[in-house]
């Protein structure tokens, strides 16, 4: 096969599956078309040492259009993958043969270049007073109202004036408790949540724990892994502490 000049190329899968690799490393390998030829690499999902790569889960989900994550789909042919789009480095490599073209990453159509949606409160909350130092932005204080004059009396200041005397101002209301303060979660990551999670239900087998957790995750937060905030992990985790083994 003709070698490809190297260089960023628009491509199509042609098969996709996983495997796990004999280091521990968990892998989603792909045969991607790049102008008619076939090549093949692939996208890591767990690490060596176990940890979760959240960038490569992404990344699959991008490419197959998926917004959870499920095993269970990868339990048919790897030709079932085909026609996705993606974006392929291609580099030449040396082999025992000679040298022939390879995959060297595979990203989402564009790159893989997209942004996340910006945690404008906890920023402001953050920095807000050093941008208002730095812009000069004093928060501008109402102007005064000049009060308006109470009723008075016709004629002098009471009834032995001649006049009215003014209603009794009304009784102050009791003042309103403050809120309870809330008390501040420190924040986590997914990969302590999922050691601790494991750690917890260590009688369940590994295909028990990958269906359990995204459950798990969604029961305590309300959102998908892939949309919990740090803090939300430190609210995971802080549920993992004290929950019993599923």
């Amino acid at each position: 096969m003709a070698l490809i000049q190297e260089g960023t190329y628009e491509g199509l899968t042609v098969a996709a599956s996983i495997y796990e690799a004999p280091s521990g490393a968990v892998m989603c390998s792909m045969v991607v078309d790049v102008g008619g030829a076939h090549l093949k690499g692939g996208i890591c999902l767990v690490q060596k040492d176990g940890t979760l790569s959240e960038r490569g889960f992404k990344d699959v989900q991008l490419i197959f259009g998926w917004s959870e994550w499920d095993w269970a789909k990868w339990d048919q042919e790897p030709e079932a993958f085909a026609g996705a789009a993606v974006q392929a480095v291609v580099e030449t490599v040396q082999g025992e043969r000679g040298e022939f073209s390879s995959i060297k990453y595979i990203n989402p159509p564009g790159g893989g270049q997209r942004l996340e949606k910006a945690n404008a409160k906890g920023l402001a909350a953050k920095y807000g007073a050093k941008t208002r130092a730095l812009f000069g932005g004093v928060p501008s204080a109402p102007a005064a109202r000049t009060p308006s004059p109470r009723p008075s009396p016709l004629k002098g200041e009471g009834e032995e004036h001649g006049g009215r005397t003014p209603p009794p101002a009304p009784k102050a209301s009791p003042p309103t408790p403050p809120p309870p303060a809330q008390v501040a979660v420190n924040p986590s990551s997914m990969e302590e949540c999922w050691e601790q999670f494991c750690q917890v239900n260590a009688s369940k087998t590994e295909l028990e724990l990958y269906d359990l957790w995204p459950k798990f995750v969604k029961e305590v937060t309300g959102k998908t892994q892939m949309e919990v905030t740090p803090q939300g992990w430190g609210k995971i985790r802080d549920a993992i502490g004290g929950m019993l083994p599923y």
